[in-house]
């Protein structure tokens, strides 16, 4: 019961901090504009060299975009079908899960990712404590405090978590995965075994991922030490991991609305409505981390030392 007042607790506080919500938007916004921008005029300068087409078309050229991709290296490869809709966020998980690599085109955007959102914990943090300030002046200084060592708490946890596709993750695919299918006869069955192995990897991955959050609101709230963030996470264990699932299982529900209303929606969300109900998602995904960090100030509030 404490997981669910500590995530309604941060869904309200979220409500009431419509400053901080648009400000988080406008931040993610502006660093993906350069990249969009660098991807843009390559997708121009290629799109100079295709034979005209109809104003109002509605088909995308597939020669085109078959050569282009042949041809694509960097930022530009990363233009392909699965960006469009809700492929986008399918392919996403899907590569998380199956270690796939991004490649080094990704690794500015990501850099970018880790040092946008150090200042971002930082802020929330602030705005969302119990005697946090509201003022945009100081909850910019309290991001730019917190920014550091939050860089540094991102790359520990990126580390750990490449560890974990380093050796975990080959151990579960490559050699549990082979024996316990071998003798299987359905593809089904297969997937099934395959899905229960994401499971286990996932939780990995979530071990590392609620370690690094309770770890920047320790240091945040508490002036704490790495060890008391890892400590708070294996004496409430339960309610962190309970908070977690309560945001999974809505971003889960968002995920399969997604999905099923492009599938059945047709042509009917294709055009400006995809790319809207593409940019609600989006929105959405940003408001329920923001929740997730306001309910993890609280939990830990509630649950840890608070001492400053």
């Amino acid at each position: 019961m404490i997981a669910f007042r500590a995530w309604f607790s941060g869904f309200g506080q979220v409500l009431r901090a419509p400053f901080t919500t648009v400000a988080v938007m406008l931040l993610t916004l502006l660093a993906a504009i350069p990249f969009g921008l660098v991807l843009g005029d390559r997708l121009q300068t290629a799109l100079n060299d295709q034979p005209p087409i109809m104003l109002g078309s509605e088909e995308i050229d597939a020669d085109w975009w078959l050569e282009f991709r042949r041809h694509a290296e960097g930022l530009e490869a990363t233009f392909t079908p699965a960006i469009i809709g809700f492929a986008a966020p399918l392919s996403s998980l899907s590569d998380v899960l199956d270690g796939t690599p991004r490649g080094m085109a990704m690794a500015l955007p990501l850099a970018v990712a880790i040092v946008m959102w150090a200042f971002i914990w930082g802020w929330a943090i602030e705005r969302f404590r119990s005697g946090g300030s509201r003022s945009a002046s100081a909850l910019i200084r309290a991001g730019a405090r917190a920014w550091p060592r939050f860089v540094a708490i991102s790359i520990g946890a990126a580390i750990a978590q490449l560890l974990l596709y380093l050796t975990i993750h080959p151990l579960l695919f490559r050699v549990i995965f082979p024996p316990l299918t071998a003798s299987l006869t359905h593809e089904r069955d297969a997937f099934l075994v395959r899905l229960a192995l994401y499971a286990v990897f996932g939780v990995f991955l979530v071990m590392v991922s609620l370690v690094a959050d309770y770890v920047r609101i320790a240091s945040a709230i508490a002036g704490a030490s790495m060890g008391s963030g890892l400590a708070f996470v294996g004496r409430h264990w339960r309610s962190a991991a309970a908070l977690f699932l309560i945001g999974a299982a809505i971003l889960g529900v968002l995920f399969v609305s997604y999905g099923i209303g492009e599938a059945y929606g047709g042509s009917r969300v294709g055009g400006w409505r995809g790319v809207a109900i593409g940019q609600l998602f989006i929105v959405a995904r940003l408001a329920l981390r923001l929740i997730g960090i306001a309910a993890g100030v609280r939990l830990y509030e509630r649950l840890g030392p608070t001492r400053r």
